[in-house]
Parts: structure tokens; sequence; C-alpha cells
């Protein structure tokens, strides 16, 4: 009799909250091993199981965050992030109010949180840190990395002047590097941006159509990556499609494209996709965020 072992490692690594440990009994035959009818279906049971484990949906509670607080489920980065409360709903709150008053702070908030997330020797996402600054950003806790699956968020429009910004962040870099998809009450559009070396460009707006949203509303932004292909959808809709390591058209007036849009240049540029997930706000945005839910594929 021979002992095929399932160790609670492997299954850890196939969801970190599982510890299950798990020995079968296979009888020797001549040639190698035999597997019993019992044997094979308790082989199938786990396989679809730790097959399942590994795509479970992550969706985000917020019934246990305190309204007036920063929140447990997500790390606040850069910008003030709190949990409010709207209608019988806990929500997290971008207070864009705070920016306004002191764009020091965001700075300030970066580096103290970064050091916690990463480390205290990244000088490179320490370098970035008054760029970075204008773009608030939580990362959430429980999800480690993230390739390939859907993160979808449902959103409202609260206030902002200088912009009115709400957004899926992904593919975060330990450097500070970063993708983000994103819905903007002042332009009526949805956009694909990178940030690599202290800067934010664009990748790609959606031009065909305009998506006047009514502000009162909640509306639902979905981020779909399978492999190199990302696709958006703003309240089902698919809004904005963009293939990763596609070569930048050129600059303005035929001018070459910038060297950080060139996927050799650039890792958040170039496939797979992997890194941690958020949200996303611009300057002195005022949004609500609920429903964050990530299902990897």
């Amino acid at each position: 009799m021979r002992t095929l072992r399932i160790a609670d490692s492997a299954l850890r690594q196939a969801h970190p909250s599982t510890a299950l440990g798990m020995t079968l009994s296979l009888p020797k035959g001549q040639g190698g091993l035999r597997l019993s009818k019992a044997g094979l279906r308790i082989a199938i049971v786990i396989t679809f199981a730790i097959a399942a484990l590994r795509a479970a949906d992550v969706k985000v509670d917020l019934s246990k965050e305190t309204v007036g607080r920063p929140p447990a489920t997500f790390e606040p980065m850069v910008g003030t992030w709190l949990v409010a409360q709207d209608g019988a709903d806990k929500v997290i709150m971008i207070d864009g109010r705070p920016w306004v008053a002191s764009k020091d702070n965001p700075t300030k908030l970066l580096v103290e949180t970064a050091r916690k997330l990463y480390g205290t020797n990244n000088e490179e996402l320490m370098d970035n840190a008054k760029q970075f600054a204008y773009f608030p950003v939580a990362v959430l806790r429980s999800v480690e990395t993230f390739s390939n699956g859907t993160i979808s968020v449902k959103f409202k429009t609260i206030a902002g002047d200088a912009d009115r910004a709400s957004g899926i962040l992904f593919n975060v870099k330990p450097n500070g590097d970063w993708l983000a998809v994103r819905y903007n009450d002042t332009e009526n559009n949805v956009a694909l941006w990178e940030f690599h070396n202290g800067m934010r460009r664009n990748m790609k707006f959606n031009r065909e159509k305009k998506f006047m949203l009514d502000r009162a509303a909640w509306h639902e932004l979905k981020l779909t990556i399978d492999g190199a292909d990302l696709k958006t959808w703003l309240d089902g809709e698919m809004a904005l499609e963009y293939t990763l390591a596609s070569m930048p058209g050129p600059g303005r007036n035929g001018a070459p494209p910038n060297p950080d849009l060139i996927p050799a240049n650039n890792p958040v540029l170039r496939p797979p996709v992997s890194g941690k997930v958020g949200l996303w706000a611009k300057t002195d945005s005022t949004s609500y965020f609920k429903d964050y839910v990530v299902t990897p594929k």
C-alpha cells in the first residue's frame, strides 16, 4: 500500500484561508499505483475543490467597518479614504476636500503607508511620491496579487471642482507603478491610464461616446483581464478595449511617442498583469464606492 498525501501547503496555496490536510491510501499494482473507484472519486472531488477555491470571488464586506474611520478592508495609500453611510449601506468614500486644503498631506501619507506595504528600502517609490500624490489610491488588503479575471465596483459621484473621477486600480507594482481604468464625470468618458517613472500618461480614451451619468445614482465600473486583453464596461456597456504590449502611436504633431509608452521600456505595460488592486481617484474628487468584487479566472 502506498500513501498519497495532499498537504496543507498545497491547499493554502490554492486558497490562503484554507488549512486542510488529507491522506489517501492507494493499493500498489503492477507497474505503478492502481487507484480504486472510491479513491478516484475522492481525487476528482479534491481537484474540483481546489479549482473552485482558486476561482472563488473576493467580495469586500463593509458591514463591520466603522463609519468615520479609515477602512480596514482597504489600505489608504494616498488621499483621505473613510467609511461613510449612504442610506442603509456603508460605503468607502474618497474625500477630496483635504487634498485641496493641503497638497503635502497625500505625499506624507504615501511615504508612511508605502513603507508598511513594501518595506523601508523602496526609495524608487519614495522618489515618485510627489507625482503620485495627485492620484488618491487605496489598495485592497485581501488580494496579494491579481492577474486574470474580473474586477467590478459600484460608484457614485459626489463632488469635485478640478475632477470628479472614480476608478479601479490594478497591476500595482512594488515601485508604485500602476494601471487604472476610470470614469470622469467632468469629461463624461472612460479612460485607461498608466503611472510609470513618476508620471501618469493616458493609454486610451473612449472617444466614440460620452457617458452622461446621473450623479445621484449608483453605477457599475467593471474591468476584465484575459492575458494581454483589457476590457472596461460601464453599467453593462462596453466602454473601452486595450491590448497590453501594443506599440503606441505618434505623439502630438507626428512626434515620436514618449519612450515610457513603449512596452519594452515599461514593465507595467507588458503582460501578464500581476500586482495589487484597489480603488483610484484624482485630486479633489469625492466619490462613494461599494460592492467591490474580484473574480480570479
